[in-house]
């Protein structure tokens, strides 16, 4: 018996000594890396998507005739008072206007819906005809071929700096109508979202 003992003794020695050997081993080769900070701060944002306040004057444009545009009265949200007068076969009023960004969340537009003054109107985009009339929302110019459209976006201001994107309505009339006609009730909505 005492010859049994011997040799599991030593089997365990052996253990001992080789977890041992293993631990020191792996212990040898760990590494501990950290990641620790101090603070964590997320400024305000802001939303502030609008028109650039005052009063805007339409501009005439014929090339015979008269036209009388009148101004237009521009708040944050609402531009009133768009009032032509055509005694014109041809000839636009033109109201030029800025939309702003003065918020720290850039903008994308997701609708333009536009009401017809006539149930005859036809509408694609920020394009609306009705009869001889046509009315456009042109970026930066009168004669501009780019034209306010869904998915456009403004920036964020930059810094302290709002972002501005100039804007021109237009209300073009082309051909002679000899009954004449009044057209009351056009309107723009257009609606931004978060960029």
């Amino acid at each position: 018996m005492i010859r049994r003992k011997k040799p599991i003794i030593l089997l365990i020695i052996i253990m001992i000594v080789s977890i041992i050997i293993l631990s020191v081993g792996y212990a040898a080769l760990s590494t501990t890396l950290n990641i620790t900070s101090n603070s964590i701060t997320q400024n305000p944002m802001t939303w502030n998507i609008g028109f650039q306040t005052g009063s805007i004057t339409g501009v005439a444009s014929t090339n015979s005739g008269t036209i009388s545009c009148g101004s237009a009265t521009v708040t944050s949200t609402t531009i009133t008072g768009v009032s032509p007068v055509f005694d014109t076969a041809d000839g636009r009023c033109s109201y030029t206007f800025k939309i702003k960004n003065s918020g720290t969340i850039g903008g994308k537009i997701s609708s333009i819906n536009i009401t017809k003054p006539l149930s005859s109107c036809t509408t694609s985009g920020s394009t609306m005809t009705c009869g001889n009339m046509v009315y456009k929302l042109h970026y930066n110019s009168a004669t501009s071929t780019s034209l306010v459209a869904v998915n456009d976006t403004i920036n964020a201001m930059s810094g302290s700096t709002p972002t501005e994107k100039t804007v021109v309505l237009t209300i073009e009339h082309s051909g002679i109508e000899t009954n004449g006609y009044n057209q009351s009730g056009f309107a723009y909505q257009i609606t931004f979202i978060q960029n």
